[in-house]
Order: C-alpha cells, then sequence, then structure tokens
C-alpha cells in the first residue's frame, strides 16, 4: 500500500514537473536603493512556450509596502524556436525609510493542451529606502535625543520623541526666500543702448513716412487713408449696393448721396458744405480759390436742387433720374479731382521721339 502511494506522489510529481518546465519566471530590480519617492523598476520575466496564455495580475498585485504607480505589459516576444518572452513591468515606490521586501508575487498560466492553470512565483527583493537627511544629520538627531539622560522610562521615550521632532524640523527647514539679482553697470549700459537703437530706427521711419507722404497709423495694418475721390467713389458704389431704389426707399438713397457729395467737396475744396443748405454751398465754392469750371458749377447745382426735392419736398423721382444723377455726380467728381502728374518717362520719352517735322516747325518759329 505504501509503494503504490509512493508511486502515485512520484507521477504527480513528475506531471508536474514536466507542466513547470513549460514555463519560467524571473525578476529584475533598479535601483535597490533609493531615497523617499524615488521610483522603482520592477520587472517580472517570463519565458514560456507557445500555446501557454499569461494570466497577469495588472495593478491587482500585492507588493508589500510598495505602491504601484504605474504599470505596462510587453508583446510576446519569440527568443527561440517555440520560445516566447514576455515582461510585466512596475514602476512602485513608497514613502517610508527603511529595510522593505518586495514579497513573492503569484503569476498563473493555462495550459491549453493539458487544460491546467499552473501558479508560478517571484523570490523576494530586498529594497533600501534611505531619508533625504544624510547620516551626519542623523547622528546629529541622535545625539540630540539621547542628551538628556534625566528623565527615565515613558518620560524619557515621550521627551526623546518632542526633541527628536524639533531636530528634524530645523535640519528640514524651508526653503529661503528669493533674492533680487543685483545689475552691474554693464547691464544698465547694454538696456540703454538697445533703447537708443531702437529709438532711433522708429524716428528714421517716421522721418521716411513724412518725406514719402504716407498717411495714418505708424503701426496700423489697415489701409492708408482713401484720396477723397477715390472715397467718395467707393461711397456711392457701396450705397447702389444696398438696394434702396428697388425697394422705393428715395429719401434715403437721396439724402446719403447728397451727404456723399457734400463731404466729398468739403474733403478736394477745402470749403463747409456737409451742415449748409445748397445755395450757402454753391456761394461757399464761389468764393473760395478752388478752381471749377462753369459748368461743372451748373452740374453741381443742378445735382443738390434734384436731392433736396426728394429729402424736403417728397418727390417721388421718375425712374430715369436715379442712374442719370448717380452718373453726375461720378462726371462731377471726375471733373474736380486732383490731376495726377505724368510720369518723368513719359514725357523724356516724348521729347526723344520727336518728329522731323515738328523740329522744322520749331526752328521756323524761332526764326
Amino acid at each position: 500500500m505504501i509503494r503504490k502511494l509512493n508511486l502515485t506522489i512520484l507521477i504527480i510529481l513528475a506531471v508536474f514537473s514536466a507542466l513547470a518546465e513549460k514555463a519560467s519566471i524571473e525578476t529584475s530590480v533598479q535601483p535597490t536603493m533609493i531615497t523617499i519617492g524615488d521610483y522603482i523598476t520592477y520587472q517580472v520575466i517570463i519565458t514560456h512556450e507557445k500555446g501557454i496564455d499569461i494570466i497577469w495580475p495588472g495593478a491587482a498585485a500585492e507588493l508589500g509596502q510598495f505602491q504601484i504607480v504605474d504599470f505596462e505589459t510587453s508583446e510576446p516576444e519569440e527568443i527561440e524556436e517555440g520560445k516566447l518572452r514576455e515582461i510585466l513591468s512596475y514602476y512602485i515606490s513608497t514613502y517610508d525609510i527603511g529595510e522593505w521586501t518586495i514579497p513573492p508575487t503569484g503569476i498563473a498560466y493555462y495550459d491549453s493542451a493539458q487544460d491546467t492553470t499552473i501558479v508560478l512565483r517571484t523570490e523576494p527583493i530586498k529594497i533600501t529606502v534611505k531619508s533625504l537627511l544624510s547620516e551626519e544629520d542623523w547622528a546629529k538627531i541622535n545625539s540630540i535625543a539621547q542628551s538628556d539622560t534625566s528623565l527615565a522610562g515613558m518620560e524619557k521615550q515621550i521627551a526623546a520623541g518632542r526633541i527628536l521632532q524639533m531636530a528634524k524640523e530645523e535640519l528640514l527647514r524651508d526653503i529661503t526666500s528669493p533674492e533680487k539679482l543685483k545689475r552691474n553697470l554693464k547691464f544698465w549700459i547694454g538696456i540703454g543702448v538697445i533703447i537708443i537703437v531702437i529709438a532711433s530706427l522708429v524716428i528714421c521711419y517716421l522721418l521716411w513716412r513724412k518725406r514719402k507722404g504716407i498717411k495714418g497709423a505708424i503701426f496700423s495694418l489697415s489701409a492708408p487713408e482713401l484720396p477723397p475721390h477715390e472715397a467718395a467713389l467707393a461711397e456711392i458704389a457701396a450705397l447702389l449696393a444696398k438696394d434702396y431704389i428697388s425697394n422705393r426707399e428715395f429719401k434715403i438713397f437721396y439724402s446719403r448721396l447728397s451727404d456723399i457729395l457734400r463731404i466729398y467737396l468739403e474733403a478736394s475744396m477745402g470749403v463747409m458744405a456737409l451742415e449748409l443748405s445748397t445755395s450757402e454751398t454753391i456761394d461757399n465754392i464761389e468764393r473760395s480759390t478752388f478752381p471749377i469750371l462753369l459748368e461743372d458749377m451748373d452740374l453741381l447745382k443742378n445735382i443738390l436742387e434734384r436731392c433736396d426735392l426728394v429729402k424736403f419736398a417728397k418727390l417721388i423721382p421718375p425712374d430715369d433720374w436715379h442712374m442719370e444723377i448717380v452718373e453726375s455726380v461720378r462726371d462731377l467728381i471726375d471733373h474736380t479731382k486732383p490731376i495726377e502728374p505724368e510720369p518723368e518717362e513719359n514725357i523724356s520719352t516724348t521729347e526723344e521721339h520727336t518728329s522731323p517735322s515738328q523740329e522744322t516747325n520749331v526752328k521756323e518759329v524761332a526764326e
């Protein structure tokens, strides 16, 4: 009976031995000595045959005094024919000083061929956690704690604990308050040079703008101000786009058209026009030194009087008035806008290409 029992045990051990050979476990730790709060990389490495499924514990692993900050599992890596390697990496830490042990960790795997689950266990690993205080600081604390020998028993322990706490607070005092950096003479000279250079560049830029006649804000991204005639033509185009005529809002249309023209007169001729009556506006232009032809004066008077009829007399203008008066305003602006000087190149080109007959006529006149 005993022989049969021993034989059965041997068979069972042989079976488990055969199963155990299908997977092996090992661990690695870096580093094994840390200070409070430092991270430790604890790796569990399993090498196994194909057809073996590893059951990783993940965050549920019990690592004793150590807290799991994070963990990750690698993909199976084939290291030799029929052999795979998988690695579970734990990032752990602790805030208690002393000698601690990472306890054995159980990792299970399932053998589908044998329909069996086997548990592998790691070896315990010792970790040393040191304080942020140096050995000299601890020696000072111990000497302070043991200095008073007048007390005995529990009173001595309480007194030693208080002294120990006071010593820790003294050695672990807070950081000093920040101090302002003292600037030497070279620093201030450099700042002064930079200010002078920037001011010089700004002054040069302003002088350049003045010479070129550029208007508008210096550091603005907006376009420069339009000449009066271009601004008036743009306002007329915007007015036509608002469909006042098709909506039969004639008073608004003719009032706005009159204002656009009067603003143009003030900007281009330098006379008061916007707040004055038509007759006063005409009188101001006649008394001004602005060179305007008689037919343009008649055209201006006709435009303003038509606008007044719609604005004040509530006249319903005929359909042919609308575009006719718009074109009249455009013609008036075109006739009274500043004459742009011809480029010098055109003048020189004209002189160079004077025909021989013209030269002969000039000579005859001179004679």
